[in-house]
């Protein structure tokens, strides 16, 4: 009974606790003296004044309970709602006191003092402009990094110890532990306590995407060196140990469906209709999960089950009646990843893998895991290769002509816009130079994205469809920054240990796909016995793996590598594919 009574009276007191105002609970959770110029002695009075502050207290577990039962409403920034505007950082002092009491507080204190501390500054940074935020950022990563005089007397305490006695012993030991810690920075152990509080987590991923935001704009060195430093935190924080795989179907949360719409960003999702066929028969999505923000789906990828491996993107998204019986191919068209915070940290990898295994286990018809996938950079890189390299060598000579047939079978019929765009290449009199005979092809593909003339015009399909697509397959096998290729979807797959497969013409019909890439996209496919063999070839040597037997799309561009490269460099791979240092 009386263990009974204790309970009662505990949800009582918590119940009352959770009437206070907003008001009230932004100032309670301000309540520590923030004045420059304190002593060690101030702040531990202000610690011991913030226990006492039930309203405080009540207000924490409150977040706990919601964490607990509504991961989904996310109660940290509440204080920050109680300011009708944010706010800049002001005098750096405060922020330096308040950074100083998460980092120096210590269990023996009280067991609520350290995440009181915490909570407390997650507030303070929540109300805080963009501005005040960079400002709050710059003080952490300053003047909360490693002491370096600390460092160098350690370093010298620990040669000195080492030269007087070279024996193991609990000096060295001793020393060796002393220059450990003068290496870890102060504001590792703020991103530490902050993770342990109720929605920690998210506010630590958030926070890093306000840091790259940031660093958009600027490359203060304490900004990377923090960016850097957090990035680590959470690359050991979201390891494949703390994620959950979970399917998406039409009878999971609407609060996770609403945020499946929201965060897709390869093909939009109009509707509910869309989103249920997307998730209908036929169809697959999943979803990693973390413990720390158990609502929130950072990754997910969407699957198509087929006979046979697609090439046309609209054939997925649009058809009524998906569900072959008996699928043999299991197609990734869309891949999404929802935090920019986590920017950097590999999720995808994990996700690819782990849903290989899982669609293996539910359906054994499936022996072909590809993806279809969009060209994002290929527009992009063949107007910069226009612009800066002057179009010299892209074009081959039959190919010149072929455009000059285009131009002058066209000419008569352009539009006003056209005519105007390639008369302003008339001073070159349309000389060899194939600067200008690609220009004028690009005119006619830009015109014909206008008018879905491309689609709708069999001759001007055929003539610019070979010439794109070697142009495509020289992009992304040939196309490099540093030693991988320059695409960064293709760049993702192929890390992954994808098979480059081949090039689908008319693959995405949509605006954003002829804005993209032409409206090309590409298969490449997870030969499972090779994938972690590719991977390794890759990142270590830069090379390649090409499915066999070579597609035609993408022969000119093998051929190509095979020309460039030594013979002896180029390994045959039992069929499964072939690798190239490219």
């Amino acid at each position: 009974m009386l263990l009974l009574r204790n309970t009662r009276s505990t949800s009582a007191s918590l119940a009352r606790l959770s009437r206070h105002s907003a008001n009230k609970v932004a100032r309670a959770c301000l309540s520590i003296k923030l004045t420059s110029g304190v002593k060690e002695d101030d702040n531990l009075q202000d610690r011991q004044q913030l226990v006492k502050d039930s309203t405080v207290v009540g207000d924490y577990w409150d977040d706990v309970m919601k964490f607990s039962h509504e991961p989904a409403s996310r109660s940290l920034a509440k204080a920050a709602d109680a300011f009708q505007e944010q706010q800049g950082v002001g005098d750096e002092s405060i922020v330096r006191k308040l950074l100083s009491g998460v980092i120096r507080t210590r269990v023996e204190q009280g067991d609520m003092v350290p995440s009181l501390m915490g909570k407390q500054c997650v507030e303070f940074y929540e109300r805080l402009n963009m501005d005040g935020r960079a400002k709050f950022l710059r003080i952490l990563g300053r003047d909360f990094d490693i002491n370096r005089d600390e460092v160098a007397a350690a370093a010298e305490a620990y040669l000195r110890v080492r030269a007087e006695d070279k024996d193991y012993n609990t000096a060295i030991l001793a020393a060796e532990q002393k220059l450990r810690q003068s290496l870890h920075p102060l504001f590792q152990t703020v991103f530490t306590k902050i993770n342990k509080l109720p929605f920690g987590m998210q506010f630590l991923v958030n926070l890093r995407a306000d840091l790259l935001k940031i660093l958009t704009q600027t490359n203060d060195p304490y900004l990377r060196n923090l960016n850097d430093s957090l990035k680590g935190q959470l690359q050991q924080w979201f390891g494949i140990a703390f994620l959950d795989l979970e399917r998406i179907s039409w009878s999971t949360p609407a609060a996770i469906l609403e945020k499946i719409v929201r965060y897709e960003a390869v093909h939009a999702i109009p509707t509910w209709q869309a989103l249920k066929q997307r998730l209908g028969p036929g169809r697959l999505c999943y979803a990693f999960f973390h413990r720390g923000m158990p609502q929130e789906p950072l990754i997910f990828v969407q699957i198509a089950l087929t006979k046979d491996v697609t090439g046309n993107i609209q054939s997925i998204l649009n058809n009524p009646e998906p569900g072959d019986s008996d699928p043999t191919v299991a197609i990734f068209y869309s891949i999404s990843s929802s935090q920019k915070g986590l920017s950097g940290v590999d999720l995808g990898n994990f996700l690819i893998k782990r849903v290989v295994k899982e669609v293996q286990q539910c359906i054994p018809t499936v022996d072909t895991f590809c993806t279809l996938s969009p060209i994002p950079g290929f527009r992009r890189w063949l107007d910069a290769q226009i612009k800066e390299g002057g179009g010299r060598g892209l074009l081959l000579p039959d190919e010149v002509d072929a455009v000059r047939r285009l131009r002058g079978a066209g000419a008569e019929n352009e539009e006003p816009a056209v005519s105007l765009k390639v008369g302003l290449l008339s001073p070159l009199q349309f000389r060899n130079e194939s600067k200008v005979d690609l220009y004028a092809g690009i005119v006619y593909v830009q015109q014909a994205v206008l008018s879905e003339s491309l689609v709708t015009n069999p001759e001007l399909s055929s003539a610019l469809k070979p010439i794109l697509l070697r142009l495509c397959s020289r992009y992304i096998l040939l196309a490099k920054k540093g030693s991988f290729v320059l695409d960064p979807v293709a760049n993702f797959h192929i890390r992954n240990g994808a098979c480059v497969h081949r090039l689908n013409w008319m693959g995405d019909t949509s605006e954003k796909g002829f804005r993209q890439s032409f409206g090309i996209m590409a298969n490449y496919t997870y030969v499972l016995p090779e994938i972690e063999v590719n991977n390794q070839n890759y990142v270590l040597d830069g090379r390649v793996a090409v499915l066999e037997p070579v597609d035609e799309t993408l022969r000119w561009a093998v051929q190509e590598v095979k020309r460039q490269i030594p013979e002896e460099e180029i390994s045959d791979g039992n069929g499964a594919g072939v690798g190239a240092k490219l």
